[in-house]
């Protein structure tokens, strides 16, 4: 495997200047002009044409808090300060046969800022500013999903029918340790959450089973079966779970109780999972585009026939992507107000996080407009930003930061329940006359 890691090998391009890394390449032609660009209320803020290897293309694009994350179908990772648009690293994680999921961000339990980054064989905790590799680990079990963390532990889902949490940082082994699993009830492919503080997790699998149980100890809080499938993501925010089936609706649940608030129909069955942008819900249903849906009452506002994916919201108005157009809509009435036409092999990326809007193309070009009225990039701001690339928050030394280093016993629970609907088949029920440890 390829393991090499590269900076500022790119070129970018601010207010017409060119400020040059160590392999200068030529730079693509912008894939909105000038003009497009105000009629969606947007400029040019800047752009970056990624060193891609020879045959090599995007394949997926994330922006996560202040990152943007590029991965090439041959495996490489390009990590991005996603406001200056200067490359922070990259590295080749994988080959091409491997799937990469989406990176997450966690925080050691030393404070460190890192990103997990998973693909089908294993998985790498790295600096999220540096690159610099945490761990490689190998996990055991087949990986169906993006791996979160928290602490010293991660979290996965699994073909296998099951959800795992593992340590990830014991300096005795270069593979994570079993902490628990539980069972799903079917394979998990939707990427799990770590909710109310990292207390709780939140899952679901494709038999239509979603979970709430505590991250420590896999204590069942609640559980919900819909009617259908779960084959997209599912999507959460401080109070609800939203949930996407092919029993052709979308629930949103109760983070608390797993109670329904509200249910959507759609003409045909989900195969997509739901974003939420503030106080609106987007899915997208084969027949009938993308769906805008109140998040507090569950009332359609309007659909987009020809959209198939959101990019981001700017106030009272919605990018959505139509194909090879982007249009820009009416946030409460889904008015199209500008259509663009976009470049073939060029797509926006979905980004919940504020107004901007990312663009990224098959060859490696990145390009970001900001809404108009936004201050302009200026090189001093870029130059700011260089000697900064690499800073993380200082962590306190003491105790804390010492314990991170020792060996963890993952923690169990003292009793076992046998109804628990989320044990697993591994657990091994007591001897006839003797109970679970901690029982009378």
């Amino acid at each position: 495997m390829r393991h090499r890691l590269l900076s500022l090998g790119s070129l970018l391009v601010v207010g017409g200047l060119l400020l040059i890394g160590v392999v200068p390449c030529m730079a693509a032609e912008a894939p909105l002009s000038p003009s497009e660009l105000n009629a969606l209320g947007y400029f040019k803020y800047w752009s970056l044409d990624l060193e891609m290897d020879r045959g090599g293309f995007v394949r997926d694009a994330y922006r996560i808090d202040d990152s943007l994350y590029v991965v090439s179908e041959k495996g490489d990772v390009f990590a991005l300060h996603a406001d200056i648009g200067l490359t922070r690293w990259s590295r080749n994680v994988t080959e091409s046969v491997y799937h990469v999921f989406e990176p997450q961000h966690f925080a050691s339990a030393g404070g460190a800022a890192l990103v997990m980054i998973a693909t089908t064989p294993r998985v790498f905790v790295l600096d999220r500013y540096s690159g610099d590799e945490v761990k490689d680990l190998t996990l055991g079990a087949s990986v169906g999903t993006a791996v979160v963390g928290l602490g010293s532990s991660l979290f996965f889902g699994s073909s296998d029918g099951h959800l795992y949490s593992m340590v990830w940082n014991d300096p005795r082994t270069v593979e994570a340790i079993f902490s628990w699993k539980a069972m799903a009830g079917g394979p998990v492919g939707a990427t799990p959450h770590l909710v109310n503080g990292g207390e709780d997790l939140v899952f679901a699998s494709q038999s239509g089973s979603v979970f709430n149980c505590t991250a420590n100890q896999k204590i069942l809080n609640w559980d919900f079966q819909v009617d259908g499938a779960i084959e997209g993501e599912i999507a959460v925010d401080a109070e609800s779970v939203y949930v996407s089936s092919t029993d052709r609706s979308l629930y949103r649940l109760d983070m608390v109780s797993g109670v329904p608030r509200w249910r959507v129909r759609f003409p045909e069955p989900l195969h997509h999972g739901p974003v939420v942008i503030g106080n609106m819900v987007f899915q997208y249903c084969d027949t009938q585009g993308v769906s805008a849906i109140d998040a507090e009452t569950g009332k359609v506002l309007w659909s987009a026939s020809a959209a198939r994916n959101v990019a981001s919201r700017s106030g009272d108005r919605v990018i959505v992507s139509a194909g090879t157009q982007l249009q820009q809509v009416a946030a409460d009435t889904g008015e199209v107000l500008e259509t663009v036409t976009l470049p073939s092999h060029t797509r926006a990326v979905l980004n919940t996080q504020d107004e901007t809007l990312y663009i990224v193309s098959r060859l490696g070009t990145v390009f970001c407009a900001k809404p108009k009225g936004h201050p302009y990039l200026t090189p001093e701001v870029v130059a700011l930003a260089k000697r900064e690339l690499h800073h993380q928050p200082e962590v306190d030394a003491g105790a804390d930061a010492e314990a991170e280093l020792q060996p963890r016993s993952p923690k169990r629970s003292e009793v076992i329940d046998w109804d628990d609907p989320l044990r697993s088949t591994t657990d091994i029920p007591p001897l006839a006359g003797q109970g679970a440890k901690g029982e009378e």
